[in-house]
């Protein structure tokens, strides 16, 4: 819930709930979202802040007042949970700013009005029809003031102002659910960044310097062969090799692919794996940086 607070922007799907059963119906109501934190931006305080959710009084009393043993009817569509509600996000540092987020929740298949999980639980459950591999789920369909994702500073400090730029539209697309457009931005940054990057690697302690020099030799004498992404993974420190697989390579690899030949559902999902697996990478190299930095500063002060 926190992530999906956090970092959805709007008509992306969040899974709340898999394999709803009755005695298992948390967020079949507006009630059951009272209270749930996350992190954002205050404009007050111009930092990023610890968010409560809440109902408007007139909303809270009655979904909290006629809230019993069965789901609201009008919380229904041909049998399936569907329902929007206007819950409020409050800034519990200032306690004065507020977001408002218009939030739709859905099942998959059709769900039973019952939600008495501790009298005739046995009962309902035997005495109902339940649909296997039900799920629950939510998404932002409205948002006041517009949803701004603020950029992670430590991937803004790496890159450069034109960078930046394709960095803080990429990810304010994505928040807009413009695939094709922040799919875009991001193959750019790929393809200005990836050997930056390399470089940036080839001086972090626990990585082979000198074979990466190699292969960024080979790679300028002829930019157009990907030599370099397809051999530098055992070359990496062991920081970037968590994953299993060669990271360089993956963020190479997404940009071989045509931009028209994608469709904007796959844009999409490309670009928010880009993004992760790039701030992933970035926030590795700073993180070494800094450790040597400190490393350093260590030994300086023994001498």
């Amino acid at each position: 819930m926190e992530e999906f607070l956090t970092n959805y922007g709007l008509y992306k799907e969040y899974t709340l709930l898999e394999d709803y059963y009755i005695g298992n119906q948390d967020f079949t109501d507006p009630i059951d979202f009272v209270g749930r934190t996350f992190e954002y931006w205050c404009e007050n305080e111009q930092a990023t802040r610890t968010f409560e959710l809440d109902l408007d009084e007139a909303r809270k009393d009655y979904f909290g007042s006629h809230r019993a043993d069965l789901i609201h009817d009008d919380h229904f569509i041909d049998g399936k949970l569907n329902f929007i509600f206007t819950a409020i996000g409050k800034c519990k540092s200032c306690n004065k700013y507020h977001i408002y987020f218009d939030l739709n929740v859905y099942s998959n298949k059709p769900i039973s009005n019952i939600i008495d999980n501790v009298h005739n639980i046995a009962f309902h459950k035997k005495n109902t029809e339940q649909h296997p591999n039900t799920n629950i789920y939510i998404q932002k369909v409205g948002a006041f003031p517009e949803i701004k994702r603020v950029p992670n500073k430590i991937i803004s400090n790496y890159f450069d102002r034109e960078t930046n730029q394709w960095y803080f539209k990429g990810i304010n697309a994505l928040d807009k659910n413009f695939g094709i457009g922040s799919f875009a931005y991001f193959r750019r940054i790929i393809e200005k960044e990836l050997i930056n990057i390399v470089e940036s690697i080839k001086l972090l302690p626990d990585s082979h310097t000198a074979e990466i020099q190699k292969l960024l030799d080979k790679h300028n004498e002829n930019p157009k062969v990907s030599t370099i992404y397809d051999n530098i993974f055992q070359h990496l420190p062991n920081s970037l090799k968590v994953l299993g697989d060669n990271p360089i390579k993956l963020l190479y690899n997404q940009t071989s692919e045509g931009l028209h030949s994608l469709t904007e559902k796959e844009c999409l999902e490309k670009s928010e794996k880009i993004l992760k697996l790039l701030e992933f990478v970035i926030r590795k190299i700073n993180e070494e940086r800094s450790e040597l930095k400190d490393l350093k500063e260590t030994i300086k002060g023994l001498k």
